[in-house]
């Protein structure tokens, strides 16, 4: 009865040992299929701390008024969309402006995929409305020393920019 017990108990550590053999990742990787790109810093940013940002920034443009309402969608595309309301009940504006967060040179650039802005402003001064607050977080995160931005993710909601020091 003691061999059997003992033949049980060897042959159950033997399968949770193959088991475990083909499931741990010993060489400590992960899986970088999710478009990581290596660095060591994220930024993680909601819709909301987004629209958050730019509504903050358009004040500074000429015709964007004290408080544009503004609403961020990000994609799961690689898309950014910010829909602005300029004004007050039955008189507002509606503009909406669309960028695509790319890596050029190792830093953040927002192009602009499409825009609908009227004559509030040009394209590109509200890419750069967005664009320089994100810098400014990613330079605050690097604390002043140099780095590239190695992945930009539009997943669940969020913008998540990796970046490398």
């Amino acid at each position: 009865m003691k061999s059997l017990l003992l033949l049980l108990l060897g042959g159950l550590c033997g399968a949770i040992a193959t088991v475990l053999f083909f499931t741990v990742d010993t060489d400590f990787t992960g899986n970088e299929a999710d478009g990581a790109g290596g660095g060591n810093i994220s930024l993680v940013l909601t819709e909301e701390a987004l629209a958050t940002l730019l509504a903050n920034e358009l004040p500074a443009l000429p015709g964007f008024g004290d408080r544009p309402v503004v609403e961020v969608t990000v994609g799961s595309n690689g898309v950014v969309r910010a829909d602005i309301v300029v004004g007050g009940l039955g008189v507002g504006f509606r503009s909406a402006i669309t960028v695509n967060p790319n890596i050029v040179d190792g830093k953040l650039d927002l192009e602009v995929v499409d825009a609908s802005l009227g004559e509030l402003a040009l394209p590109e001064q509200v890419r750069d409305a967005l664009e320089a607050p994100l810098r400014e977080r990613l330079d605050s995160l690097a604390g002043g020393l140099d780095y590239r931005v190695t992945s930009i993710r539009t997943t669940e909601h969020r913008l998540t920019i990796e970046i490398e020091v």
